[in-house]
């Protein structure tokens, strides 16, 4: 019988809203939550959930293949025996949180059923990858980049250049031990994905922000990357100080309630400094510090993982 291979989530560093405009993206696989389709001889209500949710994934996929409009080969009727069988996605991974739960599955379905996958991507193969992963991934939030079932597929960090030219890359230099921490929060709170980007095509409908998107936000962002990458820790402190910042001007509905005076002293004391990990709106928010036992006493209530590679 054939084995199911296990995919983890995904911190997106940096890139979130941005990459969508064409700006750089820094993604690493995060181990702790993780996900792995299975088989069971009986299914209770939460792998039944799980196994109904497949099914609509299957039937969207087999639609598109139907029109001739699948971007991958993938063995349905495979998929649709397996899926006859009680097949589910055992997973840890949160929704809502940002960590790309839905890139998981994606990824893990593109790795049992494809026909000719790619085993071992080389740079050249990511587009086309990330093509066809955008495509699966549209189907749990409407429009998909690609990137975190191409994330977990790859369990690589990835640095994106631009919308056609990505990177397997090392460990970044900015994971620095006892130097600078980056942490996640969990704010307790699920985000709806789909409707924060929604309003964010909204917001770019409007020259003046758009206009601040490409001529701020993305520099600085892009900045934030190449500092991050070189462990520059100056640099890059400034810089993300700068990123908080306008994400606390210009995404204040991203922002969980809760959560405003924390960014806010963030900002204004530099204890920590924080933004968003993927589309927010709860999930885990992103913070940086270089003290981390001070950053704590700031969130007593809430718990804070350090992230390490």
């Amino acid at each position: 019988m054939k084995e199911f291979q296990e995919f983890y989530s995904k911190i997106l560093l940096f890139g979130e809203y941005s990459v969508i405009c064409n700006s750089m993206g820094l993604t690493i696989p995060y181990k702790r939550f993780s996900g792995q389709l299975q088989r069971s001889l009986a299914l209770n209500a939460g792998k039944q959930k799980s196994s109904e949710s497949l099914q609509c994934f299957y039937a969207y996929l087999a639609k598109l293949s139907s029109q001739k409009e699948l971007t991958v080969k993938l063995n349905l009727d495979a998929f649709k025996n397996d899926l006859e069988s009680n097949l589910y996605f055992e997973s840890n991974i949160p929704q809502g949180y940002g960590v790309g739960s839905s890139g998981a599955i994606c990824a893990a379905v593109y790795d049992a059923y494809a026909i000719d996958k790619i085993i071992e991507p080389e740079n050249i193969c990511l587009p086309e990858l990330k093509k066809i992963f955008a495509q699966m991934e549209s189907h749990f939030h409407g429009v998909s980049s690609g990137l975190d079932p191409l994330n977990s597929y790859l369990k690589k960090t990835l640095l994106i250049h631009n919308k056609e030219e990505l990177e397997i890359v090392e460990k970044p230099g900015g994971f620095k031990k006892g130097v600078l921490d980056v942490f996640l929060v969990d704010t307790k709170l699920s985000g709806e994905t789909g409707h924060l980007v929604n309003i964010f095509f909204d917001k770019c409908r409007y020259y003046d922000f758009y206009k601040e998107v490409k001529n701020q936000m993305i520099p600085i962002n892009n900045t934030c990357i190449k500092q991050f990458m070189e462990g520059n820790l100056s640099e890059f402190l400034e810089a993300v100080e700068q990123l908080s910042l306008f994400f606390f001007k210009h995404f204040k509905p991203m922002i969980p309630p809760s959560f405003i005076e924390f960014w806010k002293n963030g900002i204004q004391n530099k204890t920590y400094t924080l933004k968003l990990c993927g589309s927010g709106g709860g999930g885990f928010l992103l913070g940086f510090t270089t003290d981390f036992e001070s950053a704590k006493k700031e969130f007593m209530d809430y718990d804070l993982q350090k992230l390490e590679l």
